[in-house]
C-alpha cells in the first residue's frame, strides 16, 4: 500500500522517520507513524548508515 504524499508532507514524513530510526523504534511503528512504506525507511536507513562511513 503506498501514499501519496502532498507538497512537503514526504520531507516531514521521512525527517521523522529519521528520528525515529535514531532512538531505535521497530519498522512496523515507523510504518504506522508515518504512512512510509517499508522500502523507503529502508532507503533513507541506508542513507543514514552511509553518511556516517
Amino acid at each position: 500500500m503506498t501514499r501519496e504524499f502532498k507538497k512537503g508532507e514526504y520531507g516531514i514524513a521521512a525527517d521523522k522517520a529519521k528520528s525515529l530510526l535514531d532512538k531505535g523504534i521497530g519498522i512496523t511503528e515507523i510504518i504506522s507513524m508515518t504512512g512510509l512504506t517499508e522500502e523507503r525507511i529502508n532507503k533513507l536507513h541506508k542513507k543514514m548508515r552511509d553518511k556516517l562511513t
